[in-house]
């Protein structure tokens, strides 16, 4: 990778990571998530800045695919943290599932216990 390469990898990357940090800090990114995308840019700038690191994960993915290629282990961190998020949302809509049934549950009772003309409770 030329120099060039390499110093707009590592400002994207810390462009990235301010992003990331303000967003943690106004309360619009959850947490462990930020965390994942921080230790990813820190461990992408680590690679393109140390060129040993460089060299050994091009030859790590030559020995998977025929040509150089460093978006196998892109995809693969992609694919686990898809599947981060998506357990997360899961769990957020049954969160909400349960708070609507628990809504409806307590609006069905309160209609139970009011008074047929007026609606008013007894």
């Amino acid at each position: 990778m030329t120099p060039a390469g390499v110093l707009a990898g590592a400002l994207t990357g810390f462009v990235l990571l301010i992003w990331v940090i303000n967003l943690i800090r106004n309360g619009r990114l959850y947490v462990g998530y930020g965390v994942i995308f921080v230790f990813g840019t820190l461990a992408a700038i680590a690679v393109l800045v140390i060129p040993r690191l460089l060299e050994t994960v091009s030859s790590l993915s030559v020995a998977l695919v025929p040509v150089p290629s460093l978006s196998i282990g892109a995809i693969v961190i992609m694919l686990f943290l898809l599947v981060y998020v998506f357990t997360q949302i899961t769990v957020l809509s049954n969160r909400v599932m349960h708070l609507t049934q628990e809504l409806a549950i307590r609006g069905a009772q309160r209609q139970s216990h009011a008074h047929p003309e007026t609606g008013e409770p007894r």
